[in-house]
């Protein structure tokens, strides 16, 4: 395990981007009650384009290669996740660019400034799906 590396991947730096807003609260709302998808509000996170990976696999199954990787779980709707606790997630089933970044099963609210890079499958699989809580 190379740990200087799997720290730089799962940095706070890359490309800056917002979280969602107040405007995209409705958008929220109803893409819960849609999908009876859990929720999970989240912090100091970075949206990571997984490289060297068969997206033709992932698009069959109605995934895209991105992951988000959260520094800090603010709240979980069903508790699955405790407040603090930092996790990897799986591909995403869609990303809109405003904050709402969605699995199979849960939808990621992610708020304030975040980051998104570019990071290869081989480091990726290197860093834990669910880890320590600060």
């Amino acid at each position: 395990m190379h740990l200087p590396r799997i720290a730089e991947a799962i940095a706070l730096d890359g490309e800056p981007l917002s979280g969602a807003s107040d405007a995209e609260a409705e958008l929220i709302r109803s893409r819960v009650a849609e999908t009876g998808k859990a929720y999970c509000a989240a912090v100091a996170w970075v949206i990571i384009d997984v490289l060297d990976v068969d997206a033709a696999p992932l698009a069959a199954t109605g995934r895209v290669p991105i992951v988000l990787f959260t520094h800090s779980v603010l709240l979980h709707s069903t508790g699955d996740y405790e407040n603090g606790v930092r996790i990897k997630t799986g591909y995403a089933t869609s990303y809109d660019g405003r904050g709402i970044f969605e699995t199979s099963d849960t939808i990621f609210v992610l708020v304030g400034q975040g980051f998104r890079k570019s990071v290869s499958i081989k480091l990726l699989n290197q860093v834990p799906s669910r880890s320590w809580a600060p």
